[in-house]
């Protein structure tokens, strides 16, 4: 798998975002999915974490087992609860992301799920047919990544509406 990691002030900005989305869907009793986002996961103070759950491969993490490559391979009891799903592949490809889709459809609540997630700009039209997000103007930093992630979301967020300091 290609592991990237976002900078400490990226992190902090896309939790930002993730709790203002919490806010936006009910407060504490919002219950958010992260997608192979460890990362972000972590950066969340333990409190926060409460209400939220890691998919990965890596399950040494604690995270609940996910992988790509079977979307569907979820436990019923996680289908249609999650108010919020936060979604960063390990590869940018169109298929993997469908791959996501699929679980994001199955992990979301019924009723307009908040998405946010981060891919290439190439992924714009992509992001739009299968989650319904749009370009924001935040824009990851990602140390030795060599290209610039964009970040996307279904909602309106104020704090995905700033630029990244880092990337100026």
């Amino acid at each position: 798998l290609n592991q990237y990691w976002y900078s400490e002030k990226t992190c902090e900005v896309l939790c930002a975002a993730v709790k203002e989305s919490i806010s936006l869907k009910g407060g504490t009793s919002a219950r958010v999915a992260f997608l192979s986002t460890p990362s972000l996961y972590f950066s969340l103070n333990e409190q926060d974490r409460k209400q939220c759950t890691l998919f990965d491969f890596d399950t040494s993490l604690g995270a609940t087992s996910y992988n790509y490559n079977n979307p569907t391979n979820i436990d019923a009891e996680l289908h249609h609860i999650f108010d919020v799903i936060v979604v960063d592949p390990p590869f940018i490809t169109q298929s993997v992301w469908e791959s996501y889709a699929i679980t994001v459809a199955l992990l979301g609540v019924k009723e307009n799920p908040h998405i946010i997630c981060t891919t290439v700009e190439a992924n714009a039209s992509l992001m739009e047919r299968l989650f319904q997000c749009k370009l924001t103007r935040f824009q990851p930093s990602i140390p030795k990544l060599v290209y610039q992630y964009n970040t996307y979301a279904n909602f309106n967020s104020s704090t995905l509406s700033t630029i990244n300091s880092e990337l100026e």
